[in-house]
């Protein structure tokens, strides 16, 4: 009840939430007004409904509104003033457009501006070699490729920038395409001309050695086309070099995995150890009331205590032998108790190592009270076996209600995954139309 209730309250509160903010997030203002998009965003659906057209019931309507666009002359200022500032944009650290060793930040949107710029690399040489040798010198992304420029080069070039947005379409002529696809185009702006300085890549002194080892490996190798081996260099500027393959370190790795694994399956080992311990101790505590009544039912009818157990034991024997019943845990310790029995073991002796077996309070207090009846008499074992068994079985209802509650526990987890479900189902749609 309490978990009905509560799932009640949450659909509530959510079902409250999303009609309140019905009300703060209106899209029609004044009546009639749809505020549009920002400059550049996607155009968006709107379901509305109308009244006045029929007499009778609202009329719903899904209206499609564009984001916000620019004039053709709108455009153009923006796109100057985009121009004026673009070395603040594309350049991001200590570098200038005159000096450019490192990468550019190439941006293809102004999101601020609803702006989407295309770049193109020309280098300004008249040697044709140079031309195609620096052409991708500066990628579209603005990754600068000066690694092989000479000391004390410049290479002179500049980037083509061009500029688009949608407009507001200018008057159209119906004779031309139908307003769907006019309204689509684009409007681009002439080709802006970066003009950038590209310098050789600063390198430290162990990239200055490393490049002049791949350049000597590089001549090394084209030299010797011919030959069966390729023989690499064992100096460089004075400095002793040697070489060995690289080894593959992945084999470190299996025996942290091999320990990881063990302690997994020790820990699993321990798990499984527990719960079978559980499950045993439950299932001894399910099978005690039915021992201490047959108990008295047998030595109601005059037999000995140890002849019950075994006339007990026989009994649970016949019935696991016949299929009748699973060879449970108690039937288990009754039969080590009757083979104690029959290697003549003292009496008091086999009771005393059945209570240590088991170890639970009901079967230690039952084993005192058959060693203290022993002691004492049998007079008033039956009105005490009596009075064990009426407990027992108040022990076995509450075992076996608490076995439920851990089992409707169990089941809180997918009835809650369920519920989330069921809730994502309902309010998404919800959410959606309201965004």
């Amino acid at each position: 009840m309490k978990e009905q209730i509560l799932c009640i309250a949450v659909s509530l509160f959510l079902s409250a939430i999303v009609f309140f903010s019905s009300f703060t997030d209106s899209v029609i203002t004044n009546g009639n007004l749809i505020k549009r998009s920002a400059y550049g965003s996607s155009n968006k659906t709107i379901s509305i409904e109308v009244s006045g057209l029929s007499e009778s019931k609202n009329i719903p309507l899904d209206i499609t509104v564009n984001s916000r666009r620019y004039t053709k002359e709108e455009a153009d200022h923006v796109f100057s003033e985009i121009v004026e500032n673009i070395e603040g944009i594309i350049i991001k650290d200590e570098q200038s457009l005159a000096c450019v060793s490192h990468d550019l930040q190439l941006v293809t949107r102004l999101k601020d501006y609803g702006i989407e710029l295309s770049w193109d690399f020309y280098p300004e040489t008249d040697d044709p070699t140079d031309y195609r040798k620096y052409r991708h010198l500066i990628e579209d992304d603005g990754t600068v490729h000066n690694e092989d420029i000479p000391e004390g080069s410049v290479i002179n070039g500049y980037l083509s920038l061009i500029m688009s947005t949608y407009i507001v379409p200018e008057a159209q002529n119906d004779t031309e395409q139908d307003s769907k696809d006019y309204i689509k185009i684009k409007y681009h702006s002439e080709p802006y001309k970066i003009y950038v300085n590209v310098v050789p890549k600063r390198l430290s002194e162990h990239e200055l050695l490393l490049k002049a080892l791949n350049d000597r490996i590089s001549a090394a190798n084209l030299s010797t086309l011919g030959e069966d081996s390729l023989s690499l260099p064992l100096e460089l500027d004075g400095l002793s070099l040697s070489y060995h393959e690289a080894q593959d370190h992945t084999y470190i790795i299996f025996p942290f995995l091999g320990i990881i694994a063990a302690i997994a399956i020790y820990l699993r080992h321990g798990s499984q150890k527990k719960e079978e311990k559980k499950k045993r101790e439950n299932m001894l505590m399910l099978d005690y009331s039915d021992l201490v009544s047959k108990l008295m039912v047998y030595t109601g009818a005059g037999l000995t205590i140890k002849n019950s157990f075994i006339s007990i034991s026989e009994s649970y024997d016949n019935l696991v032998n016949r299929g009748v019943k699973p060879d449970r845990p108690l039937s288990k310790e009754l039969r080590t108790l009757c083979h104690q029995f029959h290697r003549n073991m003292p009496e008091s002796e086999v009771y005393l190592d059945f209570g240590r077996r088991i170890n639970l309070k009901p079967y230690t207090k039952l084993i005192s009270l058959i060693e203290q009846n022993r002691k004492t008499g049998t007079k008033n074992l039956r009105a005490m076996l009596e009075l064990e068994m009426n407990d027992a079985f108040d022990q076995r209802k509450n075992a076996a209600k608490r076995l439920g509650e851990e089992a409707g526990t169990k089941l809180l987890l997918p009835l809650f995954l369920m519920l989330s479900i069921v809730m994502v189902i309902v309010i998404v749609p919800a959410l959606t139309a309201i965004s």
